[in-house]
């Protein structure tokens, strides 16, 4: 599995989270600490969130390759990603798409690396 960051898309990222923040790439399902819905929501969102290099994060056990760095998922949300994925910057909001479409028309970035410190 493969995410390509456009250069617009790494800008927007730059300016919202730590260059030495570790990202993950967040299934918005309800589980886990960063997670705002629950199972029952019909949406499909994502989050990039950023948190502290030695955060623990034991539900993020997957590495996703990116063209800037390695993020982490968590591995069962691997299903409703594509082999192929972009994230683009487009109409002032961050699009994750793949071979099967667009996946999320919004992605959200959060910030939680400051928190942490």
């Amino acid at each position: 599995m493969k995410l390509t960051i456009t250069d617009q898309a790494f800008a927007k990222l730059r300016e919202a989270v730590p260059a030495d923040s570790r990202l993950l790439l967040s299934f918005d399902d309800g589980v886990g600490p960063f997670s705002k819905v629950g199972v029952c929501s019909l949406d499909t969102s994502y989050d990039i969130i950023a948190v502290a290099k030695d955060a623990r994060t034991p539900d993020y056990e997957q590495t996703l390759a990116t063209n800037h760095s390695d993020w982490q998922l968590k591995g069962y949300s691997a299903v409703y990603l594509d082999n192929n994925m972009k994230l683009d910057f487009k109409n002032h909001q961050l699009v994750l798409s793949g071979e099967s479409g667009i996946l999320d028309s919004s992605v959200d970035i959060k910030d939680l690396a400051k928190q942490e410190a």
